[in-house]
């Protein structure tokens, strides 16, 4: 009987009837291979795409400046006690905190807290980020993740975080009993401290040509620039403990009053100007508002 109805049908219609039943068993697959090949991506009902691979954490976290906070002093604080409290030790805060007398804090006083012991840098002239990794035995490439870098560029009075740096004059060292300074420039000694021409030659007078850097000698702040009588164009510098420091006969300077800097800085360069026998640095050290002899304090 049945092949008979399917002699009767023509061959078409036969042909649609085998493909009907193929659909309806899921026999056949009736897309295209490029809808095929789309609709094979599709996931599974309850099962989720997989995730993209996570970006490394190291990748993620280089280059992420780290976070240099403040700190406001409350009574009966230490440096010690904040040092602990960040993680830190002193000599990071006391590099940190140039304006620091001692190691003298009061209540109300804001301190640069930095992200790990280290130093904070202010670049100046010259300064290159392997300038900086040398001078302070850190490797190039961690002085750039520390502060977010993503090139070489510096600009002049920027604060650069050397991770793990030490200062280059020891800030502990200087705090001894002979509270000690730098070398404020280079240069030959033309004349002590001392009895000179009839009265005391209060400085050490350093020869040298004129527009030679000249150096603040230890971390403080400014309280003069200008003209002084016959010291010609001078940079004064407070630095706690009583102690100032004197710049004088300079050709320029390029620093402010209330401006604070770091040992080392440097403050002006080397001149002529005021009674002056020739190009020279006139340095005098203060203690109390009396000078005394700069050898006794510098290395």
């Amino acid at each position: 009987m049945i092949r008979q109805i399917l002699a009767a049908m023509s061959a078409p219609f036969v042909l649609a009837a085998v493909l009907a039943f193929s659909v309806l068993i899921g026999g056949l697959n009736l897309v295209g291979p490029a809808a095929a090949q789309k609709f094979s991506t599709v996931q599974p009902a309850g099962l989720a795409a997989p995730a993209e691979p996570p970006v490394p954490k190291a990748a993620a976290e280089k280059h992420q400046k780290q976070i240099i906070r403040t700190h406001t002093v409350v009574a009966g604080e230490t440096l010690s006690d904040i040092a602990a409290r960040y993680g830190v030790d002193i000599e990071t805060l006391l590099a940190a905190n140039p304006n620091i007398s001692g190691e003298t804090i009061y209540p109300g006083d804001e301190l640069v807290i930095l992200p790990q012991k280290g130093v904070l840098h202010t670049v100046d002239i010259g300064d290159t980020l392997w300038h900086l990794a040398n001078l302070y035995g850190v490797d190039v490439e961690r002085i750039r993740e520390a502060n977010g870098k993503q090139n070489d560029f510096l600009a002049i009075g920027e604060k650069v975080f050397i991770p793990g740096g030490r200062v280059r004059y020891s800030h502990v060292a200087a705090r001894g009993a002979n509270f000690r300074f730098i070398w404020p420039t280079q240069g030959e000694i033309s004349s002590l401290f001392g009895q000179r021409w009839g009265r005391l030659h209060t400085g050490l007078d350093i020869a040298n040509d004129i527009g030679t850097p000249v150096r603040a000698a230890r971390a403080g702040r400014v309280i003069f620039t200008g003209w002084k009588g016959g010291y010609g164009y001078t940079v004064m510098i407070e630095h706690g403990a009583e102690y100032t420091t004197l710049y004088g006969h300079l050709a320029d300077y390029v620093v402010t009053p209330g401006q604070y800097v770091q040992t080392g800085q440097v403050i002006a360069y080397m001149g002529n100007t005021g009674y002056s026998t020739g190009p020279h640095l006139h340095f005098e050290v203060r203690r109390g508002g009396q000078p005394i002899n700069p050898l006794a304090v510098l290395p």
